[in-house]
């Protein structure tokens, strides 16, 4: 969060504004891709800068070089994509380990020093590596299985990497950057696309500066470690985590909003969900769609094809809980993430199978649930959140 109180942010964001409403003939999405790089090279340095191009450039190469000789009807289609993916999760799982300390890491740098893996996974450390894995796997997926154009390296850059969205995200889909460049556009902006997009960044900061900072300063202190030792302090860790993390995310999708520039919504009123399925449609929304849309949905078809619609029930449960596993996996390299997101995915399906089976009774429209799930349902929903809290607290930090 450290963008946020440093002055440099806030002047290259107004002034990618600026550059941004300058009219030229040049597609929205590589307009900017190249205004990102001069944004990244101000906040993070041209050496870095540099870095990241050139990677987002050999990783366009890679799959340019692939698309030439693989077309739709090609059966090594499928394969070359899972091996770009491959290459892309190893990648992935060194920087996971890398940030928890992992002594493989140390081994493999005292091993092969000549390597430099330091700077490498500082690089990627530096670069919010997490976010960029997950939309490096949503590009592949939309032009390896969806078919959809892969973008000029400029624009995959802004699409990879944009400024605004590079510490905590959200999760920006690959089809929607696409689409930038088929959209018309106000010169300027009207009143009330003024007003959300100050609401948003102003809403942002509150929830950083003066509701989530002043959580921690309180319970913690301003310089204490925030130590979850009871269930009270698992509610505050999570009421904490939405402020601070929902505040980010508001600024983000206000700048998006303001370069019009596809940034989605990320957090809507998830304390008031009623069951733990609709807890994870509010939170970290996405995530969810991203998880939606490159696992559970084409994992879910594909092992109903595969042993039929009678077997449902047990696809969907495995969908589920692979699908929250990898969630878990994403979070942290670790049995206790893994155990948290099997355990997301068991009760979400548990919810599923008592709704379908409340439908099928008429229980779903009597008058005496649709006025009560409303009280005791974001009860169950928080009960469950504060539980699962308490049992990833040692690993959250």
């Amino acid at each position: 969060m450290t963008f946020f109180i440093n002055p440099a942010f806030w002047i290259v964001a107004v002034v990618v504004y600026i550059l941004l409403s300058i009219e030229t003939s040049h597609k929205a999405s590589l307009r900017f891709g190249f205004i990102n790089l001069f944004a990244l090279n101000v906040l993070l340095g041209w050496k870095i800068a540099l870095a990241a191009l050139l990677a987002v450039a050999l990783f366009w190469a890679t799959i340019s070089f692939t698309l030439k000789y693989c077309n739709p009807q090609n059966r090594n289609r499928s394969l070359a994509g899972f091996s770009i993916l491959t290459i892309v999760t190893v990648l992935f799982l060194f920087h996971k380990m890398n940030l928890q300390g992992s002594d493989w890491i140390k081994t493999i740098q005292a091993i092969a020093p000549w390597m430099r893996a330091d700077l490498f996974l500082t690089f990627l450390a530096g670069l919010s590596f997490s976010y960029i894995f997950v939309r490096c796997a949503d590009a592949l997926h939309c032009v390896f299985w969806k078919n959809c154009p892969l973008m000029n390296p400029l624009s995959l850059f802004g699409y990879l990497l944009p400024f605004h969205m590079l510490l905590s995200g959200p999760v920006n889909a690959y089809e929607e950057h696409l689409a930038m460049d088929q959209t018309t556009s106000e010169n300027e902006p009207m009143l009330d696309r003024v007003l959300l997009i100050l609401n948003a960044i102003t809403t942002g900061l509150f929830y950083k500066f003066v509701v989530a900072e002043s959580l921690r300063i309180y319970f913690y202190g301003s310089n204490s470690e925030m130590i979850v030792s009871g269930w009270s302090d698992s509610a505050i860790l999570a009421v904490y985590i939405f402020f601070d993390f929902a505040g980010y995310s508001r600024v983000a999708r206000g700048l998006g909003l303001l370069y019009r520039v596809p940034t989605p919504e990320n957090f809507s009123a998830p304390f008031l969900a009623v069951s733990v399925t609709d807890f994870w449609t509010r939170w970290h929304m996405s995530m969810g769609q991203f998880v939606r849309r490159n696992l559970f949905t084409p994992i879910q078809l594909n092992l109903v094809r595969a042993v039929g619609i009678k077997n449902a029930g047990w696809v969907s449960l495995a969908t589920m809980v692979v699908s929250f596993g990898f969630v878990g996996l994403w979070h942290r390299i670790s049995l206790t993430w893994v155990l948290w997101g099997v355990a997301m995915g068991l009760l979400m399906t548990i919810e599923k199978h008592i709704q379908t089976f409340a439908m099928r009774k008429g229980w779903s429209r009597s008058p005496w649930v649709q006025n009560t799930l409303p009280w005791i349902g974001p009860i169950y929903a928080n009960a469950v959140l504060i539980a699962s809290v308490r049992f990833v607290a040692e690993e959250i930090f």
